[in-house]
């Protein structure tokens, strides 16, 4: 595909979510990631912090797998928006344990 679909992708996580658009090295998931796919989109940004820790280990994994070219490990409310490249779609990550219920939960007193 000559013009691909450009992405940025918030909340990146360890890249799930950028895998199932571009594949993982040009392979597919449907096929054990053997058979070539056409990839029709290009994440051309991306965002990863961690907001309760200070080693940023999710963002460790997403630069070792796709690269440090385009990713940013800053939160993302500090981020300038002139920094964000254009893009066609924008993406994100479902929250994690940080933003999610399951903290909440957990400090209620049921008393």
């Amino acid at each position: 595909m000559e013009n691909k679909i450009k992405v940025v992708e918030l909340f990146a996580g360890v890249g799930g979510f950028r895998l199932g658009l571009e594949g993982w090295k040009g392979k597919s998931a449907l096929s054990n990631y053997k058979k070539n796919i056409e990839k029709n989109y290009e994440v051309v940004w991306s965002n990863q912090w961690e907001p309760s820790t200070k080693v940023q280990h999710a963002s460790m994994v997403y630069e070792n797998r796709f690269g440090k070219v385009g990713h940013s490990n800053e939160d993302i409310s500090c981020v300038d928006v002139s920094t964000i490249p254009d893009h066609d779609l924008l993406v994100g990550g479902f929250p994690c344990q940080d933003y999610s219920v399951a903290t909440t939960l957990k400090k209620i007193n049921y008393d």
